[in-house]
């Protein structure tokens, strides 16, 4: 197939390589407005399902990308003069400009046209000469907003204020800023992503943005103004910005929600941020690109399955992804949209409900991940429930262990089994529970041999 790509972020080039390395003979070309090493974000975060998923697809751009990614496990809350910790995260993070670079390099060695400086007008008549447009144009798509009616587009326009800076402060943990003043509060969103520099993202409601005056400042005022808002963070670095070219307030930015009914359109396909976008604080955009990138060129390279099938297919799929996303992200946004709710907290509550916002942590992952902060959040809840402190002895063991070390002597209150024989040394060797203790439960249930169950709420996905 002949393919133009418009728009050359992750999703395009990813897309390329992908149908590349798939079919050698595809002709593809893409087609960036910006110049050869300008790119206006700074850091992106992957998970590690996506590190696997496009290891799976193109093992030799994997190898380059993972082995430049800054790690980092915590997470730094900083609220009311304290700094609360919790570890166990796992953040893998990378420079876009050094992204785009590595699949720039990539997209070459497989025989990808790059065209840099390139506008791209969604009405020329040029595009009717390619089998295939890919839209990944990103959140502003020209070629998405051309056909507003053909792709459904739904746009959702949000609450608060934030500008996307950058800063030589490396941090160690992601952190999370926030600070009163007599504006209102504000608050920034940290992660590094290289040796050597870090995102930096300020946020606000839009009344403490006007009251603060930045919607009057230049750009460069503003710089100044968040630079000492956020001092004892930064330890003397500078704050900045790669969006020079915006005038006045322009960089600050309402998100924008973007969801579409249809994916495509004629010979336009929408990837990436075109189709959907996600809230920053998911820090989930690059990982969708990259996925929506794999799924899109192995449907349309599937032996015996038609372009229109290809693409049902396609959005069928990823929309679901999508969805998981975006709810998630909403739950985000609107945790920080009405963080008057949560400013009453003391620290550590406050933490507690900041890293469980989403919903794509739970309590027990938040467990899984940091047991032993879980435990101080979880006697602090109790302490100002009861207004007594809570012991917990543990045997930290599985079932039989448990068992040996109740018949053993140890009290305990509860206690967990998942073998029917673990029981019965309690009956027989313990004498705690009577020996038909399984007559009397239904069925004579008994744990692994029984059927196991699941209860969830209606709708729940």
């Amino acid at each position: 197939m002949k393919i133009a790509c418009v728009g050359g972020g992750p999703a395009g080039l990813y897309f390329a390589i992908s149908m590349k390395l798939r079919d050698p003979s595809h002709e593809i070309e893409i087609f960036e407005r910006n110049p050869p090493g300008v790119t206006f974000g700074w850091g992106v975060v992957f998970s590690d399902l996506t590190v696997d998923n496009i290891t799976k697809n193109d093992p030799v751009s994997a190898d380059t990308i993972t082995r430049e990614f800054a790690h980092w496990d915590d997470i730094d809350v900083h609220f009311r003069g304290e700094t609360i910790t919790s570890g166990g995260h796992g953040f893998i993070g990378i420079g876009r400009k050094r992204l785009l670079e590595i699949l720039q390099d990539r997209a070459r060695q497989l025989g990808v046209v790059l065209h840099f400086d390139s506008e791209c007008d969604p009405a020329a008549p040029r595009w009717r000469e390619y089998d295939l447009v890919i839209a990944s144009d990103g959140i502003n798509s020209r070629f998405r907003d051309a056909s507003p009616d053909a792709f459904g587009i739904d746009v959702d326009v949000r609450a608060n204020k934030f500008v996307w800076l950058g800063t030589s402060k490396v941090f160690d943990a992601f952190t999370f800023a926030f600070e009163e003043t007599e504006h209102g509060w504000i608050w920034a969103h940290a992660y590094r992503f290289a040796p050597d520099c870090s995102t930096f993202i300020v946020e606000c409601s839009e009344d403490t943005w006007r009251s603060f005056g930045f919607d009057r400042m230049s750009q460069d005022e503003s710089i100044a103004a968040c630079e000492q808002l956020f001092a004892k963070y930064l330890d003397g670095h500078r704050l900045q910005s790669n969006a020079s070219h915006l005038v006045g307030s322009a960089a600050w930015l309402n998100f924008r929600r973007i969801k579409c009914e249809r994916w495509s359109s004629g010979n336009v396909i929408l990837l990436g941020d075109a189709a959907h976008t996600a809230h920053f604080s998911v820090g989930s955009g690059t990982k969708l690109a990259l996925e929506d990138a794999i799924k899109l060129a192995e449907v349309l390279n599937r032996n015996g399955l038609s372009v229109e099938a290809a693409l049902d297919e396609y959005q069928a799929e990823r929309s679901l992804e999508v969805l998981k996303l975006q709810n998630s992200a909403r739950n985000s946004t609107e945790w920080f949209e009405t963080l008057d709710r949560y400013l009453h907290f003391e620290p550590l509550q406050f933490a507690y409900s900041l890293l469980t916002r989403s919903q794509r942590i739970s309590h027990e992952n938040l467990r899984l991940r940091d047991p032993d902060w879980l435990d101080q959040v979880e006697r602090n809840f109790w302490k100002q429930a009861t207004g007594e402190a809570i012991a917990v002895n543990q045997s930290h063991g599985g079932s039989s262990k448990q068992a040996r070390s109740v018949v053993d002597g140890l009290e305990a209150d509860v206690i967990t089994m998942n073998q029917a024989n673990d029981i019965d040394l309690l009956a027989e060797r313990g004498r705690l529970i009577p020996p038909d203790w399984a007559k009397r439960l239904p069925d004579n249930s008994s744990p692994t041999t029984s059927i196991t169950v699941i209860l969830v709420r209606k709708g729940n996905p």
